[in-house]
Formats: C-alpha cells, sequence, structure tokens
C-alpha cells in the first residue's frame, strides 16, 4: 500500500484508534467512516486478502483458514482433496485452459527477451515516467525491526544503495530528503546507468548542489535547470560556469574538489565530459544566427506526435479544473519557474534538455547500444524529451499537494521539488552523502562493481525486469545484498507486463466483448461513487445524477476505472509465464505460437503510449484438448535466486515501495493503475 505505516488507508493521517477491515483485516483506518468511504476501492484487494471459500459449490465445510490454492490455475481454492477431486468435472477445462495459456505466453516472452537482447536505446530519461521512491525508508524497515541486544541505532548507522537502471535523480533526490531529522550515519549510493547523457546531467546537478550549497536561491535554480526550457541570465551563467569546471576536471580531481561526495572513474567521465563539451557548444541565447530555438524544436515534436496529441487530451480531462490553466502554460512554453518570475526575464534556452533523439532501437545488441553511445559528441544534440512526458508525472501529487498547494501546478510542483533540493543540501553540509556513478549495462554490472567488496542494503531496479526479465535480473543483483541486514531486499518494477495479458485492462464499452460490459459497468460505477464519496455521498443515489458522473468518467479514458477491477490472478500469471521462460526449453510450444505475438511491437508501442491489440486466448491459439504440462505454481515463483518474495497475494505488504499505487487520488499524476513493485528478501 502507498501510504506511511501507521497512517490511515483513505485520508492518511495518523491512526490513534486502529479499524480494520472487517473482511481482510490487513486494511487499516483511523474510524469507521473512513473505513466505509473506502470500500469501493478497496474491494479489489480485499477479495484477494480475505479468506476464501471451498471452490467446490457442494462444500459443506465452513474452515476458510486451511484451503489450498490449485497450482495450476491459482483461481480455485479447496478444503481438501475430496472437494477437489469433486469439483474436477467442472474445473478441469478452465484449470487446463490457464495452464496451457501460460505457457504459451511463456514462450511468446522467451522469443520476446532474446529479440530484445538488451535494453532499448530511445532517449534520455531526463524527467522519468514512475513517481520518485524512497529507496531506503528506514523508519518502516531497521527501525520497525525488534533490536537484538549490540545492534547500533539504524538511525547512526550507514546504509549502502544500489540503483540500477536509476534514471534521473528523482529517486535519490526523494531518499534524502526523506531521511529521519535524526539521522546522523551516513548514505552511500551508486548510481548505475548506461546511459552517459542522463548521468551527465546527474553528476551535474549533483556538482551544482555540493559546489553551491551555501548560496541563497541554489535550490531554486537547481529545480529550473531540471526542468524549464527557458532559463533566466543568473541560472544560464550558473549553468555555464558548472559545466565550464566539469569539462576540465579528472575523475580523481572531481572526487577531491567535492569533498569524496561524486565519486567515478575516469572511464565513466570520458562521455560525460563530451556531453558537457556539446551542451557549452550549443548557442542558446534568443537572436543569434546559430540560436538552437527548443521552443521551436519542442512544437515540432508535438505537431509530429499524433499520440501525444491524444495523450495530452485524455490527461486534461482527468485534471482538476483548477489546474488546467496551469498545465496549458506548460505546454505552450516548457517554462518550469517559480512564482514571481518574468518571462522576458527568461531569455536563454536550456541546453541540457538536448540529447540524441534516436529512433527506437528495442532489438539492438547492448553492445551496439554502447558502441553507439560511447562518442556523445558524434551524435545530433536536439530537444530529446518525448512529448508524453511532463515534471508533473514525476513526483507525488499527494505529497506535493499537502506540502505545497497552489492553483498553478508549476508553482506547486517547483515549490515542492525546491524543498526536497533543500533538504538534500542540508545532508551535505553535514556531510552524510557520497555518490558513486557508474555508466554500464547493469545485467553486466560485476565488469564494474565487484560484487565480493560491495554489499549493499537496498536494490532498487527501477522496471528493467520489463526489458531484462526478472530472473536474470536477480541473478546479477543478488550477489550484492548485504545479508547481514534482515531488512536488506531487492525492488522490481513492472509498467508493460499487461501487454501479455491484456484482459488485465478494463477497456471502453465501445471495444470490449459482451462478456465484459457487465464488469466494465460495475468498475466504472464503483469509480464514480469512490471519487465523489467525500463529497457527494447524498448523491449516490440519484441514478440521473449517476449516468451523467459515469460519462464524464469514461471520457477520462479506460485506466480511470483500473483500481476498481481486481486483475491480480493476470498479474500472477504474468510471473509464472516469465518464469517459465526463463526456466523451460518449451520444446512442445510449436514456432508458429511462438511468433503469433509480436512482443517487440507490443511493448514498443506501449513505451510510446499506444494501445496495444489484443493478444489471442488460449483457446484461440489452437489450445490441445489433452492434458498440457502443468505451469510452475506461484509459489515457486516466490522463491527465486535464493530469494522470496513477499506475497501480495496474502497481504503481506510491501516494506520499501508500494506495490501498487492509488491511482484516482493522483490525478496529476500520470499513472495508468498498472504498475507493480515486487520486494525479494533474503529469507
Amino acid at each position: 500500500m502507498d501510504v506511511i505505516f501507521g497512517h490511515c488507508w483513505r485520508c492518511e493521517n495518523a491512526i490513534t484508534r486502529e479499524v480494520n477491515c472487517r473482511q481482510c483485516g490487513v486494511a487499516k483506518y483511523c474510524s469507521d467512516t473512513c473505513c466505509r468511504r473506502d470500500q469501493y476501492r478497496h474491494q479489489p484487494e480485499c477479495e484477494e486478502w480475505r479468506p476464501k471459500q471451498c471452490s467446490n459449490p457442494t462444500c459443506t465445510s465452513d474452515s476458510r483458514q486451511s484451503l489450498k490454492e490449485c497450482t495450476s490455475c491459482n483461481e480455485a481454492s479447496y478444503c481438501g482433496k475430496i472437494c477437489q477431486k469433486a469439483h474436477w468435472k467442472d474445473h478441469k477445462h478452465k484449470c487446463r485452459e490457464r495452464a496451457q495459456e501460460i505457457r504459451m505466453k511463456g514462450a511468446a516472452l522467451q522469443s520476446y527477451f532474446k529479440q530484445r537482447r538488451g535494453i532499448p536505446l530511445a532517449v534520455p530519461y531526463y524527467f522519468g515516467n514512475t513517481l520518485a521512491v524512497d529507496m531506503l525508508n528506514v523508519q518502516a524497515n531497521e527501525c520497525s525491526c525488534e533490536q537484538e541486544p549490540g545492534d547500533k541505532d539504524p538511525l547512526k548507522s550507514d546504509y549502502f544503495i544500489l540503483s540500477a537502471g536509476c534514471g534521473n535523480l528523482r529517486n535519490w533526490i526523494h531518499t534524502v530528503a526523506s531521511l529521519p531529522a535524526e539521522f546522523s550515519g551516513k548514505l552511500h549510493t551508486f548510481l548505475n546507468d548506461f546511459d552517459p547523457f542522463v548521468q551527465a546531467r546527474n553528476v551535474l546537478q549533483l556538482y551544482m548542489m555540493v559546489m553551491h550549497r551555501d548560496e541563497d536561491n541554489i535550490a531554486t535554480s537547481i529545480t529550473n535547470i531540471y526542468y524549464s526550457l527557458k532559463l533566466s541570465a543568473k541560472d544560464y551563467n550558473l549553468l555555464v560556469n558548472c559545466l565550464t569546471a566539469l569539462q576540465d576536471l579528472t575523475a580523481t580531481g572531481l572526487n577531491e574538489i567535492t569533498g569524496g561526495v561524486i565519486r567515478l572513474t575516469d572511464a565513466d567521465m570520458a562521455p560525460m565530459r563530451e556531453v558537457w563539451q556539446s551542451w557549452l557548444n550549443l548557442e542558446c541565447r534568443k537572436g543569434h544566427p546559430n540560436y538552437i530555438d527548443l521552443h521551436k524544436q519542442r512544437q515540432e515534436g508535438f505537431r509530429n506526435s499524433p499520440d501525444a496529441a491524444e495523450g495530452i487530451k485524455v490527461y486534461k480531462t482527468e485534471l482538476p479544473d483548477e489546474f488546467v490553466q496551469s498545465y496549458d502554460d506548460y505546454l505552450a512554453t516548457g517554462n518550469f519557474q517559480p512564482l514571481g518570475s518574468k518571462r522576458d526575464d527568461l531569455q536563454y534556452d536550456n541546453p541540457t534538455l538536448t540529447g540524441y533523439r534516436h529512433p527506437y532501437l528495442g532489438g539492438v545488441d547492448m553492445g551496439e547500444v554502447q558502441r553507439i553511445l560511447a562518442s556523445p559528441k558524434k551524435l545530433e544534440f536536439v530537444y530529446c524529451i518525448e512529448e508524453n512526458m511532463n515534471p508533473f508525472g514525476s513526483w507525488d501529487y499527494l505529497k506535493v499537494k499537502k506540502n505545497h498547494y497552489h492553483i498553478s501546478m508549476i508553482v506547486m510542483f517547483h515549490g515542492y521539488i525546491t524543498d526536497q533540493i533543500q533538504q538534500v543540501l542540508k545532508c551535505l553540509k553535514a556531510g552524510l552523502l557520497t555518490v558513486s556513478f557508474v555508466v554500464w549495462n547493469c545485467l553486466e554490472l560485476s565488469v564494474r562493481l565487484n560484487p565480493e567488496l560491495c554489499k549493499v542494503d537496498r536494490i532498487f531496479t527501477s522496471n528493467m525486469a520489463d526489458y531484462a526479465g526478472t530472473q536474470p535480473l536477480l541473478k546479477v543483483m543478488t550477489p550484492y545484498l548485504n545479508r547481514g541486514n534482515k531488512c536488506s531486499v531487492i525492488v522490481t518494477q513492472y509498467r508493460h507486463w499487461y501487454a501479455l495479458f491484456p484482459d488485465a485492462r478494463i477497456t471502453s464499452p465501445e471495444t470490449a466483448g459482451e462478456d465484459r460490459i457487465e464488469v466494465m459497468s460495475n468498475c466504472i460505477a464503483a469509480a464514480v461513487k469512490d471519487t465523489h464519496i467525500d463529497t457527494k455521498e447524498s448523491s449516490l443515489n440519484n441514478s440521473r445524477l449517476m449516468s451523467v458522473e459515469c460519462k464524464k468518467a469514461m471520457a477520462r479514458g479506460s485506466f480511470f476505472f483500473q483500481e476498481y477491477f481486481n486483475y491480480m490472478i493476470y498479474f500472477v500469471n504474468y510471473l509464472r509465464a516469465e518464469y517459465v521462460a526463463f526456466n523451460e526449453p518449451l520444446e512442445d510450444v510449436s514456432d508458429e505460437l511462438r511468433n503469433v505475438v509480436n512482443m517487440q511491437n507490443a511493448f514498443e508501442h506501449l513505451g510510446l503510449g499506444r494501445d496495444v491489440a489484443c493478444i489471442p486466448k488460449a483457446a484461440s491459439l489452437g489450445a490441445s484438448t489433452t492434458k498440457p504440462l502443468p505451469p510452475p505454481s506461484f509459489q515457486e515463483v516466490k522463491h527465486t535466486e535464493g530469494l522470496k518474495l513477499r506475497d501480495f497475494r496474502r497481504g503481506e505488504l510491501n516494506k520499501v515501495a508500494p506495490y501498487r499505487y492509488r491511482r484516482n487520488v493522483r490525478r496529476v499524476n500520470l499513472l495508468r493503475g498498472m504498475q507493480r513493485m515486487l520486494e525479494w528478501y533474503i529469507p
């Protein structure tokens, strides 16, 4: 759950008198009122967590505690072999079909991961496409564990974090800003990404924080440079001075001048230096003959991207009305400036929003990717922020609103991010931080980072599992885990999994089959009731009003209804299919079935924000009526590479990053409601 431990799952206030959901006992509230108001949102997860009935309709037992799940389909549960045998005649067709489906989709995934052979080369992720996460969360982990005699105070201990495929600095910034005020240990972070453009920007921003931490309003200037298309003369001069200094430093010199905060090798620094030099060589002053005109480049990108236009349209329908004007302002200008800034003062374009804009090369071998990126100066530097990205998708709206509410989205988010950076500056002044940068493929990380010498307490892998698969990722990362810390954990993230299981997604009524209309109608009604229950509780029984509100909800897009649909089993079966892909030869699956789905295109489309055509069900692929080989059970999946998965199906909540986010309370964020995060720990 995405609420701080000890806080209400509805209103997020601290709980003084705990009220548990009467059915599952997992969800916790501060009052009966919050419990009742959360009934529609909580219903899908409650269905999974509450005690289940025996699937045999003739069963007379009242026991719900000792049921065992069918390991083949994970959808039926029985109190014993007698009931399982009695129900088999009715259950076997669906069970065998599900088993066949998992194996065939395992073959599709096997083909997909083989085709990919690495990580996608698209554009640098300067903004980020998921919410910032506290990668340490020491209060919910070490501080909550029972201390044994001789244990060091968790708030005085040192911690090590490895962020693989780190992207921009948002996760690190939020992690540091979330450290308890009493924390006096040291936080050592390894930031790994194969993209030298992203890492050059990260090093630049951290260098600004270290070298200018005592200057007034430096956090504001860094936020401006982080996100704004246009900069003032003051901010642009700060940027130029830092780039000039960085291009002349060696790795050793950078380490020394930052007091040991920034650590990297000369090999890692070489391609970054080319990025810094290229940014310096761009003419950013309007009116100059060689002016880069990023505004023009940005607008051309919008015009050439019909997907972006559709995405913006849907996004605006979801926005609360008070934010639409400020969002339109951001769309028109790309400027991300604090309250009181004058547009006439912003005379310089921001060169750090430029980089390569390479065609999507999802199937390119990682060695070829690294060859292309080895010499950035040979690539064309253009405005490279994808049209469907904005600064409002990287930071949790609930936290932003709580601390910095303003009618302008720009002012609100700018103030919050500036405060986060201000907290980082305090930790830098206190000498609590070191950051090591590694520019390398995370799947071959041992080439650059010795696992025998580097042991970490947290490993955050972004959504690298979408591209590499869970098992290969865990195999690479597990040797780095600090086994001396019982709270050590690896976090894996999944954004694109539902391309393989399209039935997991609620679609619009126009495209839904007859068997889904009732499901959709129930989800739409639940969405409307949930999003109105706090302010229009008396109106929920007004059928005419409900009809109007349902139409409005449908206009917001099908993802609006997602969190009211229990699609847990589809994600479970995705994990099982992925396990099949890496653990079985699948000779019994024909080449025709292997190639029936072009997973490469499906995932590429998802990455670009387009819908994916439904993947045929097992029955339509010619599923055999003979008994198929049973796929691996979820119990097998939960024990991978010597690690154990926190069982999200049994209400075992994550302790570092939330398994899922509540979507409709974050209408300003770019959430589809399908992202999942898993935690793997040492049993």
